[in-house]
Formats: structure tokens, sequence, C-alpha cells
């Protein structure tokens, strides 16, 4: 909100035409029209049920709080009676939980057969809130080696208990259910696995399905035992070995001894080969299928994508950012008002940068701010401020250096956990072309209001449209001469979050190219 010494400097040119300056000027004084971007999350389920929930994964072993959670999951009759999990911490649960969890029964197709392995306790306690079925594990200080074994240790337990299953991990993104998949190949599999976009003969046990047999009891606890036994082994690495050794076994080729083995994680890793008594069948998916890889390109026999991450985009965030640019993000939140892409009525509220052939993005190759990066921070930097003060998502930008024959995503400019700290709120760059997040089915938005501030003639100008028709378009020229002392950026912040068509406009499109140089008095974007 601007400061009292902003409001100071407001002329009213006319009491008539500019109702909407007065009403700016009080707005510091009056609550904001409230939370319009952040979500309209589920229901919590009742104190009592959430008590128990809280009790079990606080008090009960891991195989008794399973047995219970069992006892409530209806396995997929058609489908080898599987049911399914997914294991997550603090770190990817903020985030997904709910996206995770919608997604599993709206794609994915384990509606009613899914749990979720928790491995901390704000992870615990937030599925218990909500009512997602989840099994809880005991403290440790090494996050890695739980995360290593813990899906070896569930998988397991539920073989043990007679129970298939489907195990993916949370950074699994599904864009068409694998059940006719897995009915199909696990009639000639025990156990079916993922592999690397780059290495189709790897596992990646990201996605991977077991049927309930002595020889998948013992593919885990051969593996889980080498993991014991070696506290430097790659959990991937080693669920690699062992299914070849059970592969060889099952074609009568001799198997050897692993030792030194510094492909499994490290060097000192040693062990005896794994001479399987009950051999399991062992299936590898096609790298299209499920696309793991730092970069997948998904083709059209796809699954699932599976996104790995490096720098700069490292961990959950990256990954997730990954998944929205590819358009296999789900976007949770789709039966409710406020979701992450299905959003309705005052929840519409989409802020975007706007600059000559670049709707929505940044230029480097226009002839004002040519190859100027920090020009273009400066930009960002006012539209970030600018989408708090008009309680508006920010659709980030996509910078587009066309004299370099490419275009690159914001995040390589911006470390985009500033924008979290500061609580902007923001979609990556392509939201507005996927459909998930439109309006209609032939709409992205129903009213666009576009704004620039017009050097020529001294004056901020408004366009604004509803359903794309031109010719019931509403026009609007405001002289900056309004606002005293001359402050372009005042002017700015004053019509986008006061003017009735750029207040009430579901997309905003406003161009910044005349703050590139740094004109404007930064003092509310440095307050921010």
């Amino acid at each position: 909100m601007p400061s009292k010494e902003d409001e100071q400097h407001i002329i009213l040119s006319s009491t008539k035409t500019n109702e909407w300056i007065e009403e700016w000027k009080k707005q510091s004084d009056k609550k904001s029209d409230g939370d319009l971007v952040g979500y309209e999350y589920p229901a919590k389920v009742d104190d009592s049920n959430r008590k128990e929930c809280i009790i079990s994964t606080q008090t009960l072993s891991i195989e008794d709080q399973l047995a219970k959670v069992l006892k409530h999951l209806v396995p997929l009759e058609d489908t080898h009676k599987m049911i399914a999990f997914s294991m997550t911490d603090e770190t990817y649960a903020k985030d997904m939980l709910h996206e995770v969890y919608e997604m599993n029964n709206d794609i994915v197709g384990f509606k009613g057969a899914f749990f979720f392995v928790a491995m901390d306790l704000y992870t615990a306690n937030m599925a218990c809130d909500f009512g997602y079925p989840v099994v809880a594990m005991p403290k440790n200080d090494d996050l890695k080696k739980q995360v290593q074994s813990t899906k070896v240790i569930i998988s397991k337990l539920l073989v043990e208990r007679g129970q298939s299953f489907l195990f993916y991990e949370m950074d699994v993104w599904f864009i068409r259910s694998p059940l006719p998949l897995l009915r199909q190949r696990m009639n000639d599999y025990d156990f079916l696995c993922s592999t690397h976009q780059w290495n189709p003969r790897e596992l990646n046990i990201g996605f991977y399905a077991a049927l309930a047999n002595e020889g998948t009891i013992n593919y885990f606890k051969d593996s889980l035992d080498i993991m014991e036994k070696n506290p430097l082994a790659h959990d991937q690495k080693i669920m690699h070995v062992v299914a070849d050794d059970n592969t060889a076994i099952l074609a009568n080729r001799p198997v050897q001894d692993h030792n030194n083995c510094g492909w499994c994680g490290d060097m000192s890793v040693s062990f005896p080969a794994v001479k399987a008594t009950n051999p399991i069948r062992v299936g590898l998916l096609d790298p299209h299928v499920v696309v793991s890889s730092l970069y997948p390109v998904p083709t059209e026999g796809t699954v699932a994508l599976h996104t790995l991450a490096d720098m700069p985009l490292k961990g959950p965030f990256g990954k997730q950012m990954v998944a929205k640019e590819l358009g296999a993000w789900y976007g949770w939140g789709s039966s409710s008002k406020a979701g992450y892409y299905h959003r309705e009525g005052a929840y519409r509220r989409y802020l975007f940068l706007e600059n000559s052939g670049t709707r929505g993005g940044q230029s480097f190759v226009q002839p004002q701010g040519y190859h100027n990066i920090q020009a273009f921070r400066r930009q960002i930097a006012v539209l970030a401020t600018l989408a708090k003060m008009t309680n508006r998502i920010l659709i980030l930008p996509q910078v587009l250096v066309l004299g370099d024959f490419h275009a690159q995503p914001l995040w390589i400019y911006l470390d985009l956990e500033s924008l979290e700290k500061n609580g902007t709120v923001y979609r990556e760059a392509n939201f507005a072309y996927n459909k998930k997040s439109w309006y209609s089915h032939t709409k992205p938005f129903e009213c666009v209001t576009q704004m620039a501030i017009v050097e020529s003639s001294n004056e901020i100008q408004l366009l604004t449209t509803v359903d794309g028709n031109l010719t019931t378009a509403s026009s609007y020229r405001i002289p900056l001469s309004t606002f005293a002392p001359d402050d372009p950026l005042t002017a700015v912040f004053a019509v986008a979050s006061a003017h009735p068509d750029a207040k009430q406009s579901e997309a905003l499109f406003v161009n910044l190219a005349h703050f590139q140089d740094g004109r404007g008095n930064l003092d509310e974007v440095h307050k921010l």
C-alpha cells in the first residue's frame, strides 16, 4: 500500500472523472479485499479422527500402522489387487501433499487404494489434518539414508503381507493413468520398473510395481540387507544389481560377487552375488513411458514424467518448476474456487509484463534495454511490488533473447525464493497457455486490461476488452500531471490499484519499459 508521503502527492484534476483516485488515497485506511491469490484448501477432518490418526503415527510401530491403514484401503481387483503409495517429507508436503493426493484420485486411478509414508512429524500431522491415509516413519537424523531405505522397507512389508502395489515418488507427474499398462505388463513380470531417459537399461526406482510372492519378498529383503551392511550404498544401484542377479539366475547365467562396487555408491561397497532361490521376472519400462530425466521429453506414449533436478533448480522447488513449465503439473484444487489452475470469480487475478512484440515476456534485443539484465531486474522488482499492491498473481515473464536464437526462463536471472519470502504469489511463464487455467474452453480470460505509459503524450493509457471483443473495448488516457510531483511510478501504482477497469480485470498487462533506465521513485519497491 502507498505510504502517507505518497498519498499527499495526489492532486485531483477532476472530482467527477477521478473518483477512483480518491479511492486510492483511502486504501491504506481500509481493509484489503482479502486473500484473493491464495488457495481454498480441502476441508479438514473432525478432531476425533485427527487425534486418532496422530496417536497412531506417534505411538504405533511401522508394522502396526501399516496394518491399520491397509484395513481401510480397497485394492484394485482388476489390476492384480494392487494398491499404491508415495513417501514425502516437509519439503515436498507443503506444496504437494494435496497435489499428489488429488492427482492419484483423478489420474493415476488408485482412489481409495493409496497412502502416504511420512518422513517427519510435519508431514504426518498434515496428512492427519486432512484425513489422508498415512504411515509415519520414526525420527531419523540422517534423512538421506532414511529416504533411501524407507521405500524398500515399506515394499518388503507390503509383499510379506501378500499385498501387490505400485510405488511412485512425489516428483512423478502423471499425464495419464498407468492402470492399463499395469494390467497388461504385470501378467509377464513380478517387478516392473522405470528406466532413465539417457540409459534404458538402468533402473530408476522413482516408479515401480511389484506382485506379492516369495520372489519379491526375497528381492526386497536381499536389497535391504545389502544396504544395511553397506551404509554408503546407493539404494537405486543396489536394487538394480539385485534385479540383474535375479535375471541371470532365471536365465541360467553365472553370477559373480560384487567386490568394491564403486558403481553401487562407493568403492567400499562389497557383497556376494545374490543367488535367488525364487528369482523374479524383472521388466524394464521403455524410457519414453515413464520419462526420468533432468530434461524429460514427453512423447505420444508417455504415461508420466519423473523430473530430476540439478543447479540452479536443485531440490523439490526445481522439480516442481520443471513439471510446471512442461505442463505436467496436475494443479490441485480442480473442484474448488481457488486452486492452482482452476480459479473462479474474484480469485482470477493475474498480472503480466508486456513489452513491444513480447506479450507476457521481455526481449533483450529491443533498442531500449538491449541485453541490459539490470534494467530487466528493475522491471521485475516493480512488477513484484505491483503484484503485492494489487492483490494479483504474478505470471513470470519469459525472457526472450531473440538475437541469440533462444528463450530463457526467468529463474536464470532471479532467485524465485526471494519472491516467496516477500509473499509474492506467482505462476510459471506458460501458465496462461495451459487450458486448465482458462476462463472457459475457448477463452483464457473474460476481461483483459492493457496498461502503459506513453512518453510522447506523457500519460498512462488503458485499453480494456471483454471476451476479446474490440468493438466494445473501453479506453482511458490519464495525464501524468494528475499526480504531483510528476512521478510516473506513483501514477502506475495508483492506476493499477484503483482505476475500475484495471482493478476489475482478470488479467492486467503492464508495460514497464518506461522504468528500465531507473526513472520513477522506487521507495515502494525498496520497502517490499
